[in-house]
């Protein structure tokens, strides 16, 4: 591999930080940063274990451009403090069904209690409007 190829699979913060301390050491005038590096410090916010904030501070780079970099390559921001889970969400019925009772009575005496558990396939505004708009 030549000597010049900071390119890894599972970078690591100390390996890259040693990569642009080289680097820096090595040129002779002032340059961009080699895109290569700038690779190595985006898959390093890949590896969820470091944020921005704590790379752009070891690697000495500029907050705002990494943090644009790693957008511009859809890599997710993670943020100081921010451990990321997998969260399954139940979406099952709950062990209680749900219950909803509508009582409504009229001017004229007229009474309607509908009693309902769990998920009924009933249009109840309609029931509704059907018991109101009843004729005498």
């Amino acid at each position: 591999m030549p000597k010049n190829d900071f390119r890894t699979v599972n970078p690591d913060l100390e390996d890259v930080q040693q990569k642009f301390t080289t680097w820096r050491e090595e040129r002779t005038r002032r340059r961009p940063i080699p895109e290569v590096l700038w690779e190595a410090a985006i898959n390093l916010s890949r590896a969820k274990e470091y944020s921005i904030n704590k790379i752009s501070k070891a690697l000495r780079l500029n907050y705002s451009d990494l943090k644009r970099r790693i957008s511009a390559h859809g890599q997710p921001i993670i943020k100081d403090g921010q451990n990321i889970e997998f969260i399954k969400l139940d979406y099952s019925p709950s062990v209680f069904p749900s219950e909803c009772i509508i009582e409504m009575e009229d001017s004229s005496g007229a009474k309607m209690k509908m009693c309902f558990r769990g998920s009924t396939d009933l249009d109840l505004l309609e029931l509704g409007r059907s018991f109101w708009n009843k004729r005498p």
